[in-house]
């Protein structure tokens, strides 16, 4: 897969074609602070002065190497796929070179995050359980009924706040040139959503003996598929 930018952003990113391997380098610095702490109006401007360039210029270029990176991790590119995606925007091979380390680098951590801000459905935390029998009944004085009680702990994240993002957003025109898949969120507050603003829901289950081995081997069944060739075309695909 091959990502395609705007002419915009094309635009933006064409400053760095003209500068060297360590300007590039510093622009990475900034995108990567960008993403873990958010806008930081300082550095913009000490790179504007050294660039000779307006802020508004500054920083739509590391929006733009942002949205890059990001897209690229959404879309789980590998490292030639990102390398051609980098070479069709206009990078030189030694600019490609300086990226794709950083998208190699990157790549874990950010996927990460991402999938904290887009995660919606349930997850596994933990499970306890606890073996029951039945020994007797009023109609069978000798009956033995084996029964297995479960707790299956299950959280669900929030839905996360942007309000303060948005309304950065509308007071700064330059956040409006971007592409309108734009990440808001820095990293830390996508980790801190997650760990801190879910709801944990307690599942309580009891079952038999042969309906607890059927589940058993149906899971165990389940696991061998995602192993399969298939179903990695599949999530290769996704």
């Amino acid at each position: 897969m091959i990502i395609f930018l705007s002419e915009l952003q094309k635009e933006h990113l064409n400053i760095l074609h003209s500068h060297s391997t360590q300007v590039l380098v510093d622009f990475c610095k900034l995108a990567i602070d960008y993403l873990n702490n958010g806008i930081n109006q300082k550095k913009y401007t000490n790179a504007a002065d050294k660039m000779d360039l307006p802020v508004n210029t500054i920083q739509n270029l590391v929006y733009a190497l942002t949205y890059l990176l990001v897209e690229a991790c959404k879309h789980n590119l590998s490292e030639p796929d990102f390398k051609s995606s980098i070479a069709i925007a206009g990078f030189s091979s030694e600019h490609q070179e300086v990226l794709v380390k950083l998208y190699a680098t990157k790549k874990a951590e950010l996927s990460g995050a991402l999938n904290l801000l887009h995660q919606k459905e349930p997850t596994y935390q933990d499970l306890t359980w606890r073996f029951e029998i039945q020994v007797a009944s009023q109609g069978n004085l000798e009956e033995i009924k084996p029964s297995v009680a479960m707790d299956f702990v299950l959280m669900t994240p929030k839905i996360f706040s942007q309000s303060k993002d948005n309304k950065r957003n509308k007071t700064d025109p330059a956040n409006r040139q971007i592409s309108p898949t734009h990440v808001n969120v820095p990293i830390q507050d996508a980790k801190a959503a997650s760990q801190c603003q879910n709801v944990i829901n307690h599942i309580l289950l009891q079952c038999d003996l042969p309906n607890l081995v059927h589940m058993t081997n149906k899971l165990d069944q389940a696991l061998k598929e995602s192993k399969s060739q298939h179903v990695r075309k599949v999530q290769r695909a996704l």
